[in-house]
């Protein structure tokens, strides 16, 4: 896989910089790396269809290449629609992401608490951003420096509700013929059982945002399990 370029898709809900730091350690070992914009503002179509072509875009002109996709958190749901875009997809890494939702939103797929709190914190047709769905005591146990935290929550913008209620397409171009499954968080343990039934896992006891805190970990567990899948 190492000659594979690799996608490194961050969750619509947050923002692009989740990816940066895995990105260089990767780049480091010699892997082409790309990390694209995914998310759901600035869109003509605020919807996985539209941001899946909106990131195939950014790809080019390499896109005609076999590429191996890792979704972390909110892009698991989206990597169909990459696919259906256009791009080659060879291999794809779900990295603590929720599974594809053909024909269901992310609001349906979501644990009632938390779709009550995303459903009571919307304005103006926009849900709150990602980090106030939570207590801030979260936020800070997950990103212990200050300053970390606050530029990751800078990138976190109000979040369309077109996007949230839209349902996920029934994609004709997956999925690929290799998949696997990491888990960083216990969070995720509905989806890595579900993904342990048909692909390689492998867990890391880290936590949700570990790609920014450790993100050489995170880089390595990526780097052996695109390095083991066909």
């Amino acid at each position: 896989m190492a000659g594979r370029p690799i996608a490194l898709i961050h969750s619509p809900l947050v923002g692009p910089a989740t990816w940066t730091l895995v990105a260089e350690a990767l780049r480091s070992s010699g892997h082409r790396v790309a990390t694209p914009a995914a998310s759901a503002w600035g869109v003509e179509r605020a919807d996985d269809a539209g941001l899946g072509a909106r990131i195939v875009d950014q790809l080019a002109p390499a896109r005609s290449e076999r590429w191996a996709l890792v979704g972390h958190s909110g892009a698991g749901g989206l990597l169909p629609a990459i696919a259906d875009a256009g791009l080659d997809v060879a291999a794809a890494l779900f990295v603590d992401a929720v599974l594809p939702h053909p024909g269901q939103s992310w609001l349906e797929t979501a644990p009632p608490a938390l779709r009550a709190e995303v459903l009571n914190s919307a304005r103006e047709a926009h849900a709150a951003p990602w980090p106030e769905w939570f207590a801030p005591a979260l936020l800070e146990r997950l990103l212990p420096d200050r300053a970390m935290r606050e530029a990751f929550a800078a990138e976190c913008e109000p979040i369309p509700l077109d996007y949230l209620t839209a349902p996920s397409p029934r994609p004709s171009a997956w999925p690929p013929a290799a998949c696997a499954y990491l888990q960083l968080s216990d969070g995720y343990d509905a989806e890595t059982e579900a993904a342990a039934r048909h692909w390689p896992v492998e867990r890391l006891p880290l936590h949700h945002l570990a790609m920014l805190t450790e993100p050489a970990k995170v880089a390595a567990a990526i780097e052996r399990m695109l390095a083991a899948i066909p």
